[in-house]
Parts: structure tokens; sequence; C-alpha cells
């Protein structure tokens, strides 16, 4: 379908654009979500590595980002910024990495986890602890994999707004059409954790992956808006950055813990060959979208 001039024009293009480019998100939920309850333990172990391996290219890209950033200023000129660099990511760092692990314990979101899963506990399970407790913990995970990738894709919209702001349309296009492929793998990051209670579950509801979606895939929508006033400072991207960087780093350790167990532990080469296949993934949709733009 052609993308018609007006709509270029128009004044929610930016807007517009940056939902298409999230709301893949919960597309990559459904199938993942399906392939879970048909395969067995090696089988979602090997699923989870693969969301693992996704995880850990999107933190070590985000991190080098960040570190490119605060080294640049390491010079006698910009000492000043670079000591407030360092110690603002610092701080978001830590902050992030300490709300993350208190939140686990916040009983706001156990109860959106009881609301959105319990009801579909498989029958006879009801009275079963250890599932509760296992349910409640996957569930609680899918919720910080999918607040470190909202963070993560405010500045995807940020991207596509500075290419509308600078008149550059093809780019803000070829964008949310690469961060459209992108998300779609996010998508499986979010419903990873809970692959490994396919048994407990009879399905993961459709209302639990539409609000995690949402909760990845709505800043997009939220970075785009800085069209409609000022461009981003530098520091608050980087800072903005940091936390999506610790964010994904907490989540991709729960996902590859979890993997390591199904998968017989840390010298599981069957582990390590699906981690580096979500890299690989991952760096190859980036790859195709850098082709695509510098064409």
């Amino acid at each position: 379908m052609a993308i018609s001039p007006e709509f270029l024009q128009s004044t929610y293009a930016p807007l517009l654009m940056g939902f298409l480019a999230g709301i893949t998100v919960f597309l990559g939920t459904i199938p993942f979500s399906l392939l879970s309850k048909k395969t067995g333990p090696r089988g979602i172990g090997v699923l989870q590595a693969l969301t693992g391996g996704i995880l850990a290219y999107l933190a070590l890209e985000v991190g080098s980002e960040v570190a490119e950033y605060v080294e640049r200023l390491a010079t006698p000129d910009t000492l000043g910024d670079f000591l407030v660099a360092s110690l603002s990511t610092t701080i978001a760092l830590l902050a992030t990495w300490f709300v993350l692990s208190s939140s686990e314990k916040w009983e706001g979101i156990g109860v959106i986890v009881r609301h959105s899963l319990h009801k579909n506990l498989n029958t006879g399970l009801l009275n079963n602890k250890a599932m509760y407790k296992a349910l409640d913990l996957a569930g609680r995970t899918s919720f910080i994999v999918a607040l470190g990738l909202g963070i993560h894709n405010i500045g995807e919209g940020f991207a596509i707004a500075a290419a509308m702001l600078g008149g550059a349309v093809a780019s803000a296009i070829l964008f949310t059409i690469g961060f459209a492929i992108h998300n779609f793998t996010e998508g499986f990051a979010i419903v990873g954790p809970l692959a490994g209670e396919a048994k407990t579950l009879s399905r993961i509801p459709l209302r639990f992956l539409g609000l995690t979606s949402a909760i990845a895939a709505l800043p997009t929508v939220l970075g785009a808006s800085v069209y409609y006033f000022v461009p981003a400072n530098d520091l608050l991207l980087v800072v903005l950055n940091t936390i999506a960087e610790a964010s994904l780093v907490y989540a991709l350790i729960r996902v590859n813990l979890s993997a390591m167990g199904k998968l017989g532990g840390p010298s599981s080469r069957l582990f390590w060959t699906s981690l580096g296949l979500g890299v690989i993934l991952t760096y190859g949709l980036e790859a195709i979208v850098l082709l695509a733009l510098s064409a």
C-alpha cells in the first residue's frame, strides 16, 4: 500500500509512524506464545535462550551508545560534562537495578499478574503453591522485560522524530519499517519468561499479551512526540539509554538463568548456540535496516 503525500505532510505523521513501529511487538508475542505450548522443556529452554540473545544484543547496543557518549567527554576541555555524565549514568544504572529488584516484591505487579494469568491455570493446579509462585515470578519478569524494552523504544521514537525534523522523510519511513521488523522479535522476549509455564497455563491470555506489549510499544509513540516540541537533550537521552540498558541486563539474566536450568547449566552447548542465534537474528535485522538506509 502506497503512503500518500498527504499523510507524510500531516501533523500526525510522526505519531502514526511511531505507533506502526511499535505495534509489531504485540504481533511478535502471538506465535511465540503458541509455539511454547507445543515444545518440551528443552525446546522451551532453546526459545528462552534465543530470547536471552535478543536481549543481550539490545543491551550491548544501547550500552555502547552510552559508553561512546561518556568517553567522548573525557577531555580536559569537557571534564565537567564528563563528570556530570559519569555520575548521572552511574546513578541511573544502580537506581534502575534497585527499582527493578524491589518491584518484583511490589504487590501491585502481583495483582496484575494474578488477575491476568491465574484465570487460565490448567485444571488441577489450583492448589499447587509451587506452580503459583513460579507463575508469579515469570509474569513479573515479563513485565520487567516489557518495561526495559519500552524505555529502549523511546529512542526509536526519537530517531523517527529527528528524521522528520530534518526533512528526511525517506529515512523516517525506513526507520519505521526497520523498527517494526525489529520490534517483532521483542514480542518473543516478552513471552520468553512465561514459556516455561506452558504446562501451568492453559494459554497465555491476550489481555496479558496486550498489556505487556503496550508497555513495550507505546513509548515509541512517546519518543516520536519529541517532534512537536524540542529535540531531546543529549544527556537526557543517554540517561534514558542507561535505564534501558540496566533493565535489559536485569531481564536477560532472569531469562538466561531459566534457560540454563532447562538445557543443562552454563556448560550446555545448546544454550550458548541458542543464545548466539538470538544475537545473530537481532544483528541481522539491524544490518538489513542499515543497508536499506545507506542505499
